[in-house]
């Protein structure tokens, strides 16, 4: 008998959890032909039920008429006696039987069926070992399924022993393909299984077994192999053994570009292999592409009743976190955990995994007690099978005890972080953060305030180092909610230097992000590449010391030594970082920056200055004020995702006519609350440092008290402070000599030509509308057809010539039109410039991928040039070497990404600040060219008198209010400038 295709095809669906196993396998106690002659009939029977079952028609194979054909067998061979037994065959049937029970979600049934069929074979398993192994992956499926994770492999570990036994002694020209497969689903059944015991070694070892049957029975090449590959990385990260994971999912990417039919129904399954590869390395926005076509694949070729789509909507939703589109997630949770739950019954531990993740979003969202029912009925709906699965109990305590903390609910909150320490100490090779989670969860439940601050510090010290491992910067969502927990802590105990800690972490993270192209730029040198892999290896092995300490305190055994081992090389790590920090301190600033001192903060503050960060983390958005006199830190009373609406509101409503009054006001209380604002005591210069949605928000136009009307004497905060915009908290570096006029020289690029004809462009021609950076781009190029479409900048000229004037013919030098290129650019020494000004549109993007970075327009090149495309992109104004101690980007949108999650600044701006200019210039959103000239020139101006640079553009905004332009007065019209320092 061969495996049934259609049940090797179903269990290869299963690319997430298919777990499977039962009672060890027996020797044949019959002495038995499966050919006897005197059994024609029942072959008869068996080859008509197969053809049913196997039929290309899905729902032929899987309808009552196949079902029929099975319980036909079964009846004929149980009257068929051999030695006194029922024939084998009523075995098989009811083995097949529950195999459709199964892909139906018919766990009962499949069990009963499964569990009967397996002991008519049992006497016969040698002459039919196919059947034997089949049903036992079967049984073993359903068993953990409904909860017997622990019985379900050890099933599987007797059905993986039999299927080696049987290959080791079967003549490979006799082993076909169906045989291989089987003997791969049971591998990765049980990889499955030991993953969600916490036996991760076991199952890296499972998993391999699984890949390499799969190659055995279709090829290294086929897409079928492409999920064994993408699976044994998965298993592989969670052994914490990242270098051997990458090298699989890149092998998966690489064969399923190379070899897949596009036409081909498992291609979805490449295609999301792909798309979930992209997601870790950080191109989540490309990502989505390929896990929405897999979705639309497997929407039509096995529907939505199969896991195999349920997985792919759960796949899709754990890219959307973070994201941060939580609503998008959630739905695709919760329809997963519908579909999930419909199939496998209602303790399905799959749906109880969907309901775990939606969960999490509705947290994110603002609805902590919807939220921490979900969590609840996700532990619920596992432990009512089983109290062995470890799995759900680490994606859920994380968020679920935080979440009762803040409602207040004492006892639960106690009892889930005991559960989540006893279990997090059970799991072998524990990754670091778990851990240190799960003591600072346990202390902040507890009642020590010192073994909560020291739990808390190690927690923060753990995600930091882990964002050291990240080249993309991006955190997690579990990270991200690690990091509010600690925040949370923070405010609690109003630990200011725990807070910076941990803020610097979010920001390093958003910074990293906008330079991930800079960065990979950067590490092309070989001695910063080899450096940069050492002190990632060192901070691995700093991590496994973590890990050893925190279960030697866990388990109160072995502690002295373990922390001396780790001071050991935690000192090797800080000596590797000092080190790099020295040699290339460009590339510390684009991968984060240096981790923070609050007495440095507190030192680089200015006479009238303070500072202010506003960080949105997980569910919460948390204030930091650092004042010459104290400091404060605390949540603000809206959660984060009410915080960002507001934010969104806000920049929505802006035209030349009006704004959002309330909001305005609304995001006034909730940041500059009478704590913070006690803690910037008197100051007149304000240093911001937002990430997120907040790195959007121009602060200067947030209202201090509510108006009916916008007026001159409006009491915008920008009255109140002269704003400094900061991406972190790096304190060095940007303590020049204040700009004098006399002696500097300027250099003005703008107004270049138009990319339709290039000609000079008519400013009469229609305004064009201002897209994302990707827009502009196309095959790996610049896409001359839309930015043909830009609109002019008619005032460029002007403010150039103005500014330039104020300077001097012998200190100004200006690059218009056909010189505003960047051959003209590139052939000048820009280390002799004091003040550069680009007048010119600015594209910026979001998360920066591929070729689709954030750049400035300048001329098309000639024919003849070859290597330039008309963009000054970030990663090639990264290289350059600026003097300037001031560059203004008076372009179109140069600040901020196009959404408001787009990282810190787009990265456009600080790539300037890395070639090595001191503070910039630059804009929210499309300015109006009469507008920016205006600003630009008072801010030179008022900087030439010797005014800080952060009180010169203050002025010039102040100005622009008071006089009598065109809507000057109006958020729309002088709000959009930052000043961009450190």
């Amino acid at each position: 008998m061969q495996l049934s295709t259609r049940y090797a095809a179903m269990l290869l669906a299963l690319s997430v959890p298919t777990h499977a196993a039962s009672a060890a396998a027996p020797a044949s106690a019959v002495a038995f032909s499966p050919t006897d002659p005197r059994h024609v009939r029942l072959y008869s029977l068996e080859r008509q039920a197969f053809a049913l079952f196997d039929n290309d028609d899905y729902a032929l194979s899987m309808s009552q008429k196949t079902r029929d054909a099975w319980t036909r067998l079964h009846a004929a061979a149980l009257k068929a006696k051999v030695a006194g037994k029922p024939h084998p065959l009523a075995g098989v049937a009811l083995i097949n039987l529950s195999s459709m029970d199964q892909i139906d979600g018919k766990n009962p049934d499949a069990l009963a069926h499964v569990t009967e069929g397996l002991a008519l074979v049992a006497p016969f398993a040698d002459a039919y070992p196919v059947a034997w192994m089949q049903g036992l992956s079967i049984k073993g499926y359903v068993q953990a399924a409904l909860g017997d994770v622990t019985g379900g492999a050890d099933i599987l570990a007797q059905a993986s022993r039999y299927m080696d036994g049987y290959i080791a002694r079967t003549p490979p020209d006799k082993l076909d393909e169906s045989t291989h497969m089987l003997r791969s689903n049971i591998a990765f059944s049980h990889a499955q299984a030991l993953t969600r015991l916490g036996r991760n070694d076991e199952a890296v070892d499972a998993q391999r077994a699984s890949m390499e049957a799969r190659i055995a029975a279709v090829g290294p090449n086929s897409p079928d192999t492409i999920g064994s590959y993408y699976n044994y990385a998965q298993m592989l990260q969670r052994a914490d053994r990242d270098v051997e994971a990458e090298k699989y999912a890149r092998m998966a990417v690489d064969i399923a570009t190379d070899h897949v039919d596009r036409k081909h129904p498992s291609y979805a399954r490449a295609l999301e292999a792909l798309g979930l590869l992209l997601s870790r390395t950080g191109r989540r926005n490309e990502s989505l592409d390929y896990l929405q076509r897999a979705i639309a694949i497997k929407r039509d070729t096995v529907g939505t009743s199969s896991l195999y789509f349920q997985f792919g909507l759960q796949n899709l939703g754990t890219v959307l976190l973070p994201l941060e589109r939580y609503a998008d997630a959630e739905t695709l949770f919760m329809e997963a955990e519908r579909g999930f739950r419909g199939i496998e019954g209602d303790n399905s531990p799959q749906s109880a995994r969907a309901l775990a993740f939606a969960a999490s979003a509705a947290l994110a969202e603002g609805r902590r007690d919807q939220a921490i029912e979900r969590f609840n009925a996700a532990l619920a709906r596992v432990r009512a099978g089983s109290d062995k699965d470890r799995d759900i109990g680490q994606r859920v305590y994380p968020y679920l005890i935080p979440a009762l903390i803040a409602a207040g609910q004492g006892e639960a909150s106690r009892a889930a972080a005991a559960a989540f320490a006893a279990e997090t100490r059970q799991l072998d090779n524990a990754p670091a953060i778990p851990l240190a989670q799960a003591a600072m969860l346990s202390a902040w439940t507890g009642s020590d305030p010192a073994k909560l601050h020291e739990s808390a510090e190690r927690l923060a010290g753990v995600l930091r180092d882990g964002t050291v491992m990240n080249d993309n910067g991006e955190l997690t969502e579990e990270q991200r909610a690690a990091l509010d927990a600690v925040l949370a802590v923070a405010a609690q105990t109003q630990d200011a230097a725990l807070a910076l800690d941990t803020m610097a972490v979010l920001a390093g993270s958003r910074i990293a992000q906008a330079n991930r192209l800079v960065s990979q730029r950067m590490v092309t040198d070989p001695g910063l590449g080899g450096r940069v892999r050492s002190l990632q290896d060192k901070v691995k092995t700093l991590e496994a010391a973590d890990r050893r300490l925190l279960k030697a305190l866990a388990t109160d055994n072995g502690v002295a030594a373990a922390r001396a081992e780790r001071a050991t090389i935690a000192a090797v790590v800080e000596a590797e970082r000092a080190a790099i920090a020295r040699d290339y301190p460009r590339w510390v600033d684009a991968h984060g920056g240096a981790q923070p001192d609050l007495a440095a903060v507190r030192a680089s503050l200015g006479q009238g200055e303070a500072l202010l960060a506003v960080m949105p983390a997980f569910d919460g958005v948390y204030l930091l004020a650092v004042g010459t006199d104290g400091t404060h830190i605390e949540r603000a009373g809206m959660d984060r995702a009410a915080l960002v609406a507001l934010v969104g509101r806000l920049r929505s409503s802006l035209t030349p006519a009006g704004f959002d009054q309330s909001s305005a006001h609304d995001l006034y209380r909730q940041i500059f609350t009478p704590g913070i604002l006690t803690a910037l005591g008197q100051a007149r210069t304000l240093r911001i440092v937002p990430t997120g949605a907040f790195a959007s928000l121009p602060f200067g136009m947030l209202l201090q008290h509510p108006v009916a009307a916008v007026t001159r004497h409006t009491p915008w905060l920008i009255r109140r402070f002269a704003i400094e915009v900061q991406p972190g908290f790096a304190t060095g570096g940007d303590r020049r000599r204040q700009m004098a006029m006399r002696g500097q020289r300027f250099l003005g690029i703008g107004a270049p030509l138009a990319f339709a004809d290039a000609k000079p462009a008519d400013v009469t021609r229609g305004t064009g509308a201002l897209l994302a950076a990707s827009s502009y781009f196309r095959n790996g190029g610049t896409d001359t057809r839309a930015l043909s479409q830009l609109p002019p900048l008619p005032g460029s000229v002007t403010e150039l010539r103005a500014i330039a004037h104020r300077f001097g013919s012998d200190h100004a030098t200006l690059l218009i039109g056909a010189d505003a290129s960047e051959a003209r650019l590139r052939d000048r020494d820009l280390s002799s410039y004091g003040v550069i000004l680009f007048a010119t549109h600015g594209l910026v993007s979001g998360e920066m991928e591929g070729v689709a970075e954030p750049a400035l327009v300048l001329s098309p090149p000639d024919a003849a040039t070859a290597g330039e495309d008309g963009l000054l992109t970030a990663s090639e104004v990264a290289s350059m070497r600026i003097g300037a101690d001031w560059v203004i980007l008076s372009a179109c949108n140069t600040a901020a990404g196009n959404d408001a999650q787009a990282p810190a600044y787009s990265g456009l701006a600080q790539a300037f600040r890395y070639a090595g200019a001191g503070s910039l210039l630059v804009s929210h959103w499309p300015v109006r060219d009469d507008a920016s000239a205006f600003v630009t020139l008072e801010t030179v101006k008022g900087a030439a008198r010797g005014l800080p640079r952060a009180v010169a553009l203050q002025r010039a905004m102040l100005k622009l209010i008071g006089s009598k332009r065109p809507d000057a007065a109006q958020p729309y019209i002088w709000a959009p400038f930052i000043l961009m320092g450190r």
